[in-house]
């Protein structure tokens, strides 16, 4: 994780503020990446707390954000993403049960995909 302690507390605050992360949850881990909606690429942050997974926008597209407890994920994928034709092979597909019970996948874009997914990986089989 690159965020100095003054970032990680900002953070933290905002995620806390939008709701995405609980009181007391922190950031473990950061990276910058994309998400890929709809085949287009919104740039922005992914969190790893202590308890979820999170994303923030860059907010170019619009505020997007999404957060789920590690063991609300079902399933880890390594996914090819891009526009028309996805190949470029930086993608992890993260499917999860959202607060609705309804079933969510996310492609997540970001460099050194195979050690973000085993992070998430672990944190999945501990909760």
């Amino acid at each position: 994780m690159k965020l100095s302690d003054q970032k990680k507390a900002s953070w933290e605050k905002t995620l806390r503020d939008s709701g995405l992360i609980s009181p007391n949850d922190t950031i473990q881990e950061h990276t910058k990446g994309d998400l890929w909606d709809m085949g287009r690429q919104i740039q922005g942050d992914f969190f790893f707390t202590t308890e979820k997974f999170a994303y923030v926008s860059g907010g170019l597209f619009g505020n997007i954000s999404f957060s789920t407890p590690y063991n609300k994920i079902t399933e880890l994928k390594l996914c090819n993403v891009g526009g028309l034709i996805p190949i470029m092979p930086t993608g992890i597909r993260v499917t999860y049960t959202d607060d609705s019970g309804k079933t969510q996948k996310k492609k997540c874009s970001v460099m050194k995909r195979k050690e973000w997914l085993a992070y998430l990986q672990e944190r999945q089989s501990r909760n």
